[in-house]
């Protein structure tokens, strides 16, 4: 892929598609702005080299309770960057209004475009020479000169504004798009051994493919698990956790996944690492070993033994990969699990990666530091899958259609 640095961007229009969607309160009001955060980087880039960005992004989707206008967005990106920088918002999202306050903009300007997901058929997945078609991309073509992708996050989705401009505008990736693409490539190309994956959270079946995927291509020694991943290993192993942890396994239609857990583990036993002890709250943190199963209190943690094997292993890895927390993250009583395996990783010696809003979350809550943390969620664990991502596809394919210099 080609980067936005290898362009001359002085005076270009640049379409930059970020991914600007933040946790809402109830009022919509945004909670956490790390990623308007991390994408200021490459738009300030851009400024600094005099391009003018048109900023394509998302909040939610229509109908959904996070839906809403970008006006406010368009406020914390203008407040992380410092006064020399001029932040614009425009209530349209393509059409002739757009086209002249685009046309109007001045070398360093920023212009931030209502919300891409009220455009008809935005978050339909087709082949960028579909999208091409539609009107919004041949508005936004006529004054853009240059797309440059910086959302990763949003990778692996075909949508329109992620994948129609790129057989029509020079491409290229942004600083955000780049290192992740680099990181993660880190990490599934050629990882230092021994490498360690921690799966956690409650989402088994991207966990297991992804362990499926890291121990069949021997990029991972070992495979760690949690939350309700480790919950499903057990029972897929024979074990009763009780009738609370089971009632809420059902109730999330997580039973389903008993089958390939136990094909996972028909495999690679020898390699994946089950929780052996269990945090449950009666009337404050209590801690249970296997041979107390079943509970009759809700699982809600890995408990003290398992911290302490868990953080060994990882102080002793060369690549540490986290997706997911160990437990109830939301309850400090629980967050336990996931906080010492955290600081595990700070503290190897390797290289550590985590993703996912909620790990990002938890790690700035608590001044933790990895080696890198990844703004994605469901791309990073289609890239650990092994997947092709779409939009990322769409910047390769593009590599020789336009010179690198414009």
């Amino acid at each position: 892929m080609r980067s936005l640095l290898d362009f001359d961007l002085s005076g270009k229009i640049c379409l930059t598609r970020v991914d600007f969607n933040c946790p809402l309160d109830d009022d919509k009001n945004i909670q956490d702005f790390t990623r308007i955060k991390a994408h200021a980087e490459t738009i300030k880039a851009i400024s600094d080299n005099q391009g003018k960005s048109v900023i394509i992004a998302h909040q939610g989707r229509p109908g959904s309770s996070d839906f809403s206008s970008l006006v406010q967005h368009s406020e914390k990106l203008q407040s992380t960057l410092s006064g020399k920088y001029n932040v614009d918002f425009i209530e349209q999202t393509h059409g002739p209004a757009v086209e002249q306050r685009i046309n109007k903009m001045n070398h360093g300007d920023i212009l931030v475009l209502e919300n891409v997901r009220q455009v008809e058929g935005e978050i339909q997945n087709k082949l960028p020479s579909e999208h091409a078609k539609s009107e919004y991309i041949k508005s936004l073509s006529k004054v853009g000169e240059i797309f440059i992708n910086d959302a990763f996050s949003a990778a692996h989705r075909s949508h329109m504004s992620l994948v129609g401009f790129t057989g029509i505008l020079p491409s290229a990736a942004g600083l955000i798009m780049e290192r992740e693409v680099i990181n993660l490539q880190r990490v599934v190309d050629d990882p230092q051994k021994p490498c360690v994956f921690i799966l956690g959270g409650i989402k088994p079946e991207d966990s297991f493919k992804v362990a499926e995927h890291v121990l069949s291509n021997d990029i991972a020694d070992a495979v760690l698990t949690g939350g309700v991943i480790s919950e499903i290993l057990l029972v897929a192993m024979g074990k009763s956790l009780g009738e609370p942890t089971m009632n809420f396994l059902k109730k999330k239609d997580l039973l389903q996944f008993i089958e390939p857990a136990k094909s996972l583990l028909s495999k690679f036993s020898d390699k994946i690492e089950i929780q052996q002890d269990f945090a449950v709250d009666e009337g404050g943190r209590v801690n249970y070993g296997m041979s107390d199963l079943p509970l009759s209190a809700s699982i809600l943690d890995i408990g003290g033994k398992t911290i302490e094997h868990y953080t060994e292993i990882i102080r002793n890895s060369s690549t540490c990969v986290l997706n997911g927390p160990m437990g109830k993250f939301e309850d400090p009583e629980f967050a336990k699990g996931t906080l010492e395996v955290f600081k595990a990783m700070s503290k190897s010696q390797g290289f550590s990666l985590a993703g996912g809003g909620h790990s990002i979350s938890i790690l700035e809550k608590n001044n933790i530091k990895l080696s890198y943390m990844s703004t994605a969620g469901g791309a990073m664990i289609r890239f650990l899958m092994g997947k092709t991502l779409p939009a990322i596809n769409a910047l390769y394919k593009n590599e020789d259609e336009f010179p690198s210099s414009i």
